[in-house]
């Protein structure tokens, strides 16, 4: 908006010294015409069709696949992309976890879940959740909790009863100096091997047991990877999961890059240092502990299904509705970015013809005969140019 202004800005102060050198010289008729023909023939119109149109256009198609544009200069960003971050969870997998194993020191296996699903009571990552509704569809009464605190990425902990619960991965409750022993690492290591999460339960400074869950990989992420590498786009994934759960989905799926073992503001440094290289990054995700990646990146996708909802405070480039609207957005990013492109040739080509001849109007024997009229349909004409040829993203 401010370069359109300034364009027109520009188009009126020099028009208007054109006015006042002829009318000093030729008089008020021949200032008039060659200042109205200057300032119709210099009008920056063509430059703002050249991309509003279009983009318009382009807004109507995305809302009709279910995508919603927030940033239209996030559309050519796109199309420049070569990298993808991605988050594990919700986006390779599936969404919908389970547990598979419940392993217990020293007590019950109800009583490990009940444990767990108290200190989870209030979550809001995916296991956390899983956790507390599988305890509450067995049915188990929970105490309450009374203190309660998330680390993204880690895990949580929680005061229920007057003890310590801590719930999250092994790393995490390591480096807090908790005494997990070898059977429940043995275990931990056979389960990630696997491909199943490992959530760690412990009171105070004693792992009491862990719980394993799944979430099965999606079929439509690996389609959606396999057409990016067709399209000789690198693949990013950027989770809190340990290394050997990670390798293990690495090469399932062919990923180019692999992080684990990252907090969300660890996923920021990542994207960063891709950017650094000179990359473009377009980063998914799905929930509250994504943001960090998705404000790093050069363009931020948010993939329905997740904890990140749409509000006034939230604002990313792109909602999108499926990962596969991901692949037709990006084909229309391209289309448009190359309509775009042509859309401004037009403009620049309206300004070469139109401006030398309304010049030439300064002079008391014109070569082509011109005046604002003429002007105003040449503008026309160039602007029904951009017009149709924006109509290819319809």
């Amino acid at each position: 908006m401010k370069k359109i202004i300034l364009l027109f800005l520009i188009d009126a102060v020099v028009s208007g010294g054109l006015v006042a050198w002829i009318y000093f010289t030729r008089g008020v008729d021949s200032a008039v015409t060659t200042g109205l023909s200057m300032f119709i023939a210099g009008s920056p119109i063509c430059f703002v069709l050249a991309e509003a149109f279009a983009t318009f256009l382009t807004r109507r198609r995305l809302k009709k696949l279910g995508v919603t544009l927030n940033n239209s200069s996030a559309l050519k960003t796109l199309a420049e992309a070569q990298v993808v971050a991605l988050p594990f969870n919700r986006v390779l997998t599936c969404g919908e976890c389970f547990i598979t194993d419940i392993v217990p020191q020293m007590m019950s296996q109800s009583a490990l879940l009940k444990m767990a699903a108290a200190a989870e009571r209030d979550a809001q990552n995916l296991f956390g959740r899983t956790v507390y509704n599988a305890a509450i569809a067995r049915p188990l009464r929970l105490s309450k909790l009374t203190k309660f605190s998330e680390m993204p990425g880690r895990g949580v902990e929680a005061i229920v009863d007057g003890t310590l619960i801590r719930v999250g991965s092994a790393g995490w409750l390591d480096s807090l100096g908790t005494s997990i022993n070898a059977t429940l690492r043995t275990r931990t290591d056979q389960l990630l091997v696997k491909g199943k999460a490992v959530l760690i339960v412990a009171t105070g400074r004693v792992a009491r047991g862990l719980i394993a869950l799944k979430d099965d990989l999606s079929e439509d992420a690996r389609k959606f990877l396999e057409e990016l590498r067709g399209l000789k786009i690198e693949t990013l994934l950027l989770t809190a999961q340990p290394k050997k759960l990670v390798n293990r989905i690495a090469k399932e799926f062919m990923l180019d890059y692999v992080r684990p073992n990252l907090t969300p503001e660890g996923k920021a440094r990542e994207i960063q240092i891709f950017r650094a290289k000179g990359k473009v990054v377009a980063a998914i995700g799905t929930d509250t502990q994504d943001l960090p990646a998705l404000a790093t990146a050069d363009v931020a996708i948010l993939l329905a299904g997740g904890t990140l909802k749409p509000s006034d405070d939230v604002k990313l480039d792109i909602e999108l509705s499926t990962l596969k609207n991901f692949l037709t957005l990006r084909d229309l990013a391209l289309k448009s970015a190359g309509v775009v492109k042509l859309n401004r040739w037009l403009a620049v080509l309206s300004w070469t013809v139109l401006i030398p001849l309304a010049l030439s109007t300064a002079l008391e024997s014109p070569p082509v005969p011109f005046n604002p009229i003429i002007a105003a349909a040449g503008v026309a004409v160039f602007a029904a140019m951009i017009l149709i040829n924006s109509l290819r993203m319809k």
